[in-house]
């Protein structure tokens, strides 16, 4: 810190390589630091931010109990802990049992719709959409959406 201008210009010969090279420090780690989370939020049990690319998000797994989206990383964990320890396969986030049938997925869904869960039922408004029941896909897009 300098006491007035003209300090500042009698010693700017003396530090300008100096600044010129702590600015471009600066402007690298602004520039190549890496996200602290990204538009699709972070695993809620590592606390890792999903990656950005398409593929990454793909492979994580929506629970639907919860409607939490777990990272492969923490799903391959919780499975292999039921592997070791002989334990029957629950949800790694809220420990409800894995269903078993479709029929157990569309019911975990629905419950979870009825607690105005805007992921399930933007779940549920894709299932619809893909059946071809445009309207009641509407219906669930737009709930969703004013949810949240």
């Amino acid at each position: 810190r300098y006491c007035s201008d003209e300090c500042q210009k009698e010693h700017r010969p003396q530090h300008a390589v100096m600044c010129k090279e702590r600015a471009a420090t600066f402007r690298d780690v602004i520039l190549f630091k890496q996200p602290e989370s990204s538009h699709l939020g972070d695993c809620p049990i590592c606390c890792l931010p999903f990656p950005i690319d398409d593929t990454s998000i793909e492979n994580a797994w929506m629970q639907s109990c919860c409607s939490e989206l777990i990272c492969e990383g923490c799903e391959y964990a919780n499975w292999l802990r039921h592997l070791e320890e002989s334990l029957e396969e629950t949800c790694p986030f809220c420990r409800h049992p894995n269903p078993k049938t479709q029929e157990e997925v569309h019911l975990n869904e629905i419950k979870r719709v009825g607690a105005n869960d805007p992921v399930a039922m933007l779940k549920v408004g894709v299932s619809y959409f893909n059946d071809r029941d445009y309207d009641s896909a509407f219906v669930y897009f737009t709930k969703a959406a004013e949810l949240g």
